[in-house]
Parts: structure tokens; C-alpha cells; sequence
């Protein structure tokens, strides 16, 4: 059985991956093993701030059923490898559990796992790059 292509900017929901914890900085420190998200814990990350700001989250991706779904590909790459300064992408590819189910990595391949860690998932595109990217 095929696994599904993930969306690795999902929104806080039980089942979905926790990728990573978002930094004092605004990148992700992504989680060293695939950890699924339990009723339990979405519910207690949803006290205060919202969850997709302090984390970030995997599922499947919907494709046309997303508004990032665009000309038959997730638009979200390409945008934010345009705002993101190139010197504010990573050199080296971080450590992911999803990078082969990852649709931004089957679209652009390392090249948005470079850019990946700059990604917050709530807010319009320029709010998605933190601040200390530019």
C-alpha cells in the first residue's frame, strides 16, 4: 500500500504528523522521528496561540481541494522562494520524517527542503517567512 502525499504546512489536526516546533527565531526544529498528532494533544495546543504558529503539521495533501493547489501543484514553494533571501536557505537538508511523502519535495526536491524550515503555516505568504529570514 502506497503511503499519501503529505502537505508539510498542514493545518493542527489528530493524525497529522508533528513535524517540528517552531523556534524563538521563526524556523522549525524539526522532530527527529514521525510523531502523530493525538485528539489530546491538539486540544491542549490549541490553549493560547494558535498551534500551526508553534508547530508544524503534515497530512495529505488535498491538491486542488487546497487554495495553494495552483496550475496543478502546490503554489507554496515557488512563493516562498521568491520573498525568502537565498542566503537565508539552509545548506544542508534538514532531518524530516516525511521527505518522501513530502509534495513540496516531489515537486521542487531538495530545494524546498531547503526553504522548508522558514515556513510558518498561518498568516498570508509574507507573515510565512519569519522575520529573521529577512
Amino acid at each position: 500500500m502506497e503511503r499519501p502525499v503529505l502537505c508539510p504546512s498542514a493545518p493542527a489536526a489528530e493524525g497529522a504528523v508533528i513535524l517540528g516546533v517552531v523556534n524563538a527565531d521563526g524556523s522549525i526544529a524539526y522532530l527527529g522521528q514521525r510523531l502523530i498528532a493525538t485528539r489530546e494533544f491538539v486540544d491542549i495546543a490549541r490553549i493560547g496561540r494558535e498551534p500551526e504558529r508553534r508547530f508544524r503539521f503534515a497530512s495529505p495533501c488535498r491538491q486542488d481541494g487546497c487554495k495553494q493547489w495552483v496550475d496543478g501543484e502546490c503554489g507554496v514553494p515557488s512563493r516562498v522562494k521568491e520573498i525568502l533571501p537565498a542566503a537565508a536557505a539552509e545548506d544542508h537538508l534538514p532531518r524530516c520524517s516525511i521527505r518522501p511523502q513530502c509534495r513540496w519535495y516531489r515537486q521542487t526536491g531538495a530545494e524546498s527542503c531547503r526553504i522548508c524550515p522558514w515556513v510558518i503555516t498561518r498568516g498570508p505568504v509574507e507573515d510565512e517567512i519569519s522575520s529573521a529570514a529577512n
